[in-house]
């Protein structure tokens, strides 16, 4: 399985590279892009600002840093560069705007591959740049293998799979799709909701990020005012109150409470066995803005856990290794963090009743 991690500098190639990454992306938010459309709609799913590239010419010196990086185990070969063109959908314009920039990065030879969402974009890809791999975004939302199947016809070589999927999920879509590279996430970024169906830009004046403001919910059956029903609302309260922990667990990112506290944030550590089994072509590193340090931290994590179950085909001590890495036991037991808490063992992680902490204070919703 490989390695795949974000860029957003010339200068954090080289040693990410030598931690282990096998493979790159970043974004790119043209110049140009922002004076004409604004905060309307993104060219990918990261706002202007550290997470992304503005000027080819930076895109083109950071390809030529990934490609003078060698993968040893796979013939000298160049390391790859993805460039991500992943919003939902992009008007006509805005399409035809993109186009003539990855014409640029094809001629320059400036990405190995571009991830796209909007299906349109993906065929016009197609058709004009035919020598340009393309890969389908999570974003795409591809939950079963027909949809998968749908990618491939498009044109797709690699699909990244949704966050939400279970394990048993994906070795069903492994097992139905064997011909296309599927990818999942392995460290850094959630979110409860499923980010192809999401219209928040993230982007509004005051708020943040929306989604993860502390809202005071209430319930409501149309025309009919508060839940009275008990069993109803029983179950409305539970899920406001998932929706309130987990916000509260990734409000601090997940940080490990170990001696070396590790900046891992949402995790896949212990999938990584069953992942490698499967036959997974790319474990995926989010975060795109964040420093070289988590960067690092997070790769070496990964190479750590998948190094070592490929020497010991050991899955129990893999998961074992791993949870001493991330050093935080109440975090593994809440699972708030897991992509993948089917992968969870009892006998190595103790899951009571979750505990409640303090609240933080919520904004109620003025009428």
């Amino acid at each position: 399985m490989k390695i795949l991690a974000p860029l957003s500098d010339v200068e954090e190639v080289s040693a990410l590279a030598h931690a282990g990454a096998d493979e790159f992306f970043c974004g790119l938010f043209p110049n140009g892009w922002f004076e004409r459309w604004g905060r309307a709609g993104w060219p990918n799913r990261r706002g202007p600002g550290p997470a992304n590239i503005e000027h080819l010419d930076e895109l083109a010196r950071l390809a030529d840093a990934v490609h003078a990086q060698r993968d040893k185990e796979a013939g000298g070969n160049h390391l790859p560069l993805f460039v991500a063109m992943n919003q939902q959908y992009y008007s006509d314009e805005q399409a035809e705007f993109l186009l003539d920039q990855a014409r640029c990065i094809a001629e320059r030879g400036a990405a190995d591959a571009v991830i796209v969402t909007d299906p349109g974009f993906i065929r016009l890809l197609r058709r004009e740049l035919p020598q340009l791999p393309i890969f389908a975004s999570t974003v795409t939302v591809a939950l079963n293998a027909e949809s998968v199947l749908f990618l491939r016809e498009l044109g797709c070589e690699r699909v990244i799979l949704s966050r939400h999927l279970h394990l048993e999920e994906v070795a069903q879509l492994q097992a139905a799709v064997p011909d296309v590279q599927l990818e999942v996430f392995l460290l850094n970024d959630n979110c409860y909701f499923e980010e192809g169906f999401c219209s928040t830009a993230h982007a509004l004046p005051g708020f943040g990020v929306y989604c993860m403001t502390p809202w005071e919910f209430e319930v409501t059956m149309d025309g009919e005012g508060l839940l009275e029903d008990s069993e109803e609302k029983k179950r409305w309260d539970f899920l406001i109150e998932e929706h309130l922990e987990l916000q509260r667990s990734l409000s601090h990112r997940g940080y490990g409470q170990g001696a070396t506290s590790l900046p891992l944030g949402p995790c896949g550590l212990c999938a990584i066995p069953e992942l490698m089994d499967m036959g997974i072509h790319s474990g995926k590193i989010v975060g795109r803005e964040a420093g070289l340090y988590r960067k690092l931290r997070s790769v070496q994590a990964v190479r750590y856990a998948r190094d070592l179950y490929h020497d010991n085909r050991d899955a129990t001590e893999t998961k074992s290794k791993a949870l001493e890495l991330r050093g935080d036991p109440r975090g593994c037991a809440d699972g708030f963090f897991c992509y993948y808490r089917s992968a969870r063992e009892r006998s190595l992680v103790d899951m009571p009743s979750r505990a409640r902490g303090p609240r933080p204070p919520r904004r109620k919703v003025s009428k």
